[in-house]
């Protein structure tokens, strides 16, 4: 068995070029493919964190409000989610804070039992 050696005037890549941007495009395309359920999942678990201090926050503020969330990359406070209370009957919503990007559980209000 002989084993091939590229002549010394040789000077012709071993990957051609079409085949060099074939093989970045896959790579590409499978590193999308690894990233963007992590990226979805984590945006998924956020909301519902976000939806569910907010609902919290809302009913703090009025017995008969609703709570909805929206996220802002520009907020004034910095990217992440803001919570909105509508109350019933209502037009307009208050906001009633920045949550920030991944946020926690609400904490209790002064004076309000655990």
């Amino acid at each position: 068995m002989t084993d091939w050696h590229p002549d010394a005037d040789d000077d012709r890549p071993v990957r051609t070029e079409r085949r060099r941007r074939l093989l970045r495009a896959a790579v590409l395309v499978a590193l999308v493919a690894m990233v963007l359920p992590i990226v979805l999942s984590a945006f998924g678990v956020a909301r519902s964190a976000a939806e569910r201090a907010c609902a919290t926050y809302a009913a703090d503020f009025s017995a008969d409000a609703s709570g909805h969330v929206s996220f802002d990359l520009l907020a004034e406070g910095g990217p992440g989610w803001l919570c909105f209370a509508r109350p019933a009957g209502a037009g307009h919503d208050t906001l009633l804070g920045n949550l920030g990007p991944m946020p926690g559980a609400p904490r209790n209000a002064p004076g309000r039992d655990a």
